[in-house]
């Protein structure tokens, strides 16, 4: 809360609350909310300066409107919901809305009552002016539908619409739930003003709300005397970060009310709440991990994240490359930069860093599932640990290299938990894969290694190659990525012919084995499984025995490649010879001769693959 609190106070100084001029998301001025226009649940209606309507129309689909709201509104619910002090659905704005018009008039009437400044109080009486009109409503809807109007029933609109093909059809829209929103034409100067982007009348609200007799005391989060409150916004949704039991027994006992656990302050409240509906709705600063849980992260000098930081997104290093202008500060969603981790970065090193997980627990309730604040120094340090601990080669098509990158979180998720399907990795189970999620997260804000659970995945899955057909290659670049730094060992792509570790030596000879008999296809029959990958599962448990079934079932496709390729036939063949020697050397007499394989075997198999397919083979040769 804290944290959240400084944020927005932060914003402030830097001037981000209100501005409509950024292009990024709004940060909103307190007691203030917005909406979203799908096309047709909002009105926007152009008024002169006496009050008279100019124009009206519906707001078009993905533009805000911003509008004041009260302690009661902006969670309204029940039989007659309160009102909005100014911008509201029609049925209150019009006399047809009964009670609900008699609320909107009692809140409306109660600012206006205010000692608002002069050019405020104009823009509000202009608004007002239009409302009193008992003709309101109907010529709204003239303006908007025009000749095509049939006519009004209660809230109820009928009217024509005009196909492409110039053909009429009989159309009905309800008006009740459509917001009404106003602009006063030529207001200041030739400016038009709107309720959204005039901020003196948003901050003529802020004065008011301020100014109303409400219960006061100190706020236990800011320290200062404030307006209290128990009623706080409701976030995705409804639901609320904050909030009162209704099971008594919760606090029973220790308080005589729920409302004595904690003092929150109503600006407080608004601060925070409103910081955090910025970060969860700003692309820069949230990253959706699943079902309705969410990453969010800021800087204490980058608020708006420019940095674009995303965790869950692969990111690497290529020193061969130039830098793209925007590697660094960027409004697009894309991953971390390559001069992120060289320090080129939108904050300073001492700035401090937050991250957070929420999750929408219920309709009424998100959840704080984690939060940490660290020195942004120390960030960088476990952003390069991280990297190079799970950092893997992989060819890039769009380069025609291989470039070193860390995979993803759902990469990593997936290929420790997903099942091959329609070749893709899923992980059906929703709640368990957000808690993967969350513990990915957590290890690698803190510094740590990924979670001993999906390593021992990962071992698992790489010995049983047949259940990942069209998967492989991304099982693999994973696995290699997540073990090749562990216990203090340092396992690389480029083949070790002076690692003796019985494991790696089998998967050389796997490797060999797959060569062999792969090589000696038809260049069309590149989808036919080889024997080693049919035998690869009882190999990686037993390799000593399936070695003497795979010995034999290669001879056949050894006499073959002798015939098309003799170059390769030699090399694998002295390969071949290599390994078996070193593994008889070293473990032939021993009880461990036969016993599973470890993770080594993968990075055995993956460099011999690699030094087989290396550019030392003479194209005659293939």
């Amino acid at each position: 809360m804290t944290a959240l609190l400084h944020a927005y106070e932060n914003a402030e100084k830097m001037g981000l609350v209100d501005n409509q001029d950024s292009n990024s998301t709004l940060l909103l001025p307190l007691y203030h909310t917005n909406l979203k226009s799908n096309g047709m649940n909002i009105i926007h209606a152009s008024l002169s300066k006496d009050g008279t309507l100019i124009k009206a129309d519906f707001v078009p689909n993905g533009e805000f409107i911003v509008f004041p709201v009260t302690q009661d509104s902006i969670a309204r619910s029940g039989k007659n919901p309160p009102s909005h002090p100014l911008v509201d659905k029609i049925s209150y704005l019009s006399p047809l809305g009964g009670e609900l018009h008699t609320l909107y008039k009692n809140t409306f009437r109660q600012w206006l009552a205010y000692d608002n400044p002069e050019q405020v109080q104009q823009f509000l009486e202009t608004i007002q002016n239009f409302l009193v009109k008992k003709d309101m409503l109907q010529e709204l809807t003239s303006a908007i539908f025009g000749k095509t109007l049939v006519s009004v029933d209660d809230f109820v609109i009928n009217f024509k619409e005009l196909s492409d093909k110039g053909k009429q059809s009989d159309k009905k829209v309800d008006l009740s739930s459509v917001f009404l929103t106003f602009s006063v034409e030529e207001f200041i100067g030739y400016k038009n003003m709107s309720v959204t982007e005039y901020k003196a009348l948003h901050q003529a609200y802020i004065d008011y709300v301020e100014s109303l007799d409400l219960p006061r005391g100190i706020c236990n989060i800011s320290g200062e005397e404030q307006q209290l409150t128990t009623k706080h916004r409701g976030l995705m949704g409804n639901a609320k970060l904050i909030s009162v039991s209704n099971n008594i027994e919760t606090y029973k006992g220790r308080f005589s009310s729920g409302e004595d656990i904690i003092k929150i302050g109503y600006r407080t409240s608004e601060k925070i709440h409103l910081m955090l509906k910025y970060l969860l709705e700003n692309t820069n600063s949230h990253k959706w991990l699943g079902g309705q849980q969410n990453l969010i992260n800021w800087f204490s000098d980058d608020i708006e994240n420019k940095t674009n930081l995303d965790f869950t997104s692969p990111f690497g290093i290529d020193f061969d490359e130039q830098e793209s202008e925007q590697a660094v500060v960027s409004i697009a969603n894309k991953v971390i930069s390559d001069s992120f981790i060289r320090g080129e970065v939108a904050f300073s090193n001492s700035s401090k860093y937050y991250i957070a997980i929420v999750d929408k627990a219920s309709n009424g309730r998100i959840s704080l599932k984690f939060f940490r604040e660290l020195e942004s120094s120390k960030l960088l340090d476990n952003l390069e640990f991280w990297q190079t601990s799970n950092q893997w080669e992989y060819y890039d098509q769009q380069y025609s290299k291989m470039r070193l990158r860390v995979p993803s979180m759902r990469q990593m998720i997936a290929a420790a938990y997903g099942i091959e399907r329609n070749g893709m990795l899923e992980v059906d189970n929703d709640n368990f894969q957000k808690d993967q999620f969350q513990k990915l997260v957590i290890s690698l804000i803190d510094g740590q290694r990924v979670p001993a659970n999906i390593t021992k995945s990962l071992e698992s899955n790489v010995k049983n190659r047949l259940h990942y057909q069209k998967t492989w290659k991304q099982l693999l670049f994973v696995t290699l990525g997540l073990l090749h730094n562990r216990n203090g060992e340092e396992l690389k792509p480029m083949l070790d012919k002076q690692n003796m570790n019985r494991s790696y030596l089998f998967g050389r000879l796997l490797a060999i084995f797959d060569r062999l008999e792969s090589a000696a296809f038809n260049k069309n029959d590149d989808k036919r499984v080889t024997n080693a990958q049919k035998f690869w599962t009882s190999y990686t448990n037993h390799p000593a025995s399936t070695m003497q079934i795979l010995l034999e079932k290669t001879k056949y496709y050894e006499r073959t490649l002798l015939q098309s390729k003799p170059g390769l036939k030699v090399k694998l063949e002295r390969e071949k010879e290599e390994v078996i020697n070193a593994i008889s050397t070293n473990y032939l007499d021993s009880k461990e001769l036969n016993r599973s394989l470890d993770y080594h075997f993968i990075f055995g198999y993956y460099a011999e693959e690699k030094f087989i397919y290396s550019k030392t083979i003479n194209e005659s040769e293939e």
